[in-house]
Formats: structure tokens, C-alpha cells, sequence
């Protein structure tokens, strides 16, 4: 019995990079980082972690050239949600 078979491999992971995900994600992140800074540990866990995939997500896209305007408006609205909590966070601090 032969233990190897002639198979073509099968790729599972997507062909393109999804700027319209980073777009989505980063669009997200200004409300997760807004709307809910009022709730337990504020925007840093949900305006967060929608950033970072965002930025991510927008990296990979324009890796690909797949998108490119889109993935850095996305990096960039991403970026800017990020900022805005870092000076939240400093603002809070100085009170």
C-alpha cells in the first residue's frame, strides 16, 4: 500500500486581501472607541482590538496592492481612533 497520494494541494485561506474588511473594522473602531468609553475599562476593549485588525487587515491589503486607497483610508481612520484613545487616556490621567 502506498502511504503517499498525488493530490493538488488546496489553499483555504483567502486569494485577496479585504481592504473593505479594514474599512469596516476601522469605521467600527471610532464608536467602540467613543460611544463606549463610559463602560468598564472604557474603549480600550472594543475600540482596541477593532483598530488593530483594522491596521492589520489594511497592511496586508496594500502588501497585495488589492484595494490600496482603501486599506489606508482604513489604516488611517484606525490610527486616528488609536490616537484619539491615547489622549483620552492622558486627559483622564491629568484629572
Amino acid at each position: 500500500m502506498d502511504s503517499t497520494l498525488n493530490r493538488t494541494a488546496v489553499d483555504v485561506g483567502p486569494r485577496e486581501a479585504r481592504p473593505g474588511l479594514a474599512l469596516l473594522l476601522a469605521l467600527l473602531a471610532v464608536p467602540g472607541s467613543t460611544i463606549a468609553w463610559d463602560l468598564p475599562a472604557g474603549g480600550l476593549w472594543i475600540g482596541l482590538p477593532l483598530a488593530v485588525a483594522a491596521i492589520v487587515l489594511g497592511v496586508r491589503a496594500r502588501r497585495r496592492h488589492s484595494g490600496t486607497v482603501m486599506a489606508t483610508v482604513a489604516i488611517g481612520i484606525a490610527a486616528l481612533a488609536i490616537a484619539q484613545m491615547a489622549v483620552w487616556i492622558i486627559v483622564a490621567s491629568l484629572d
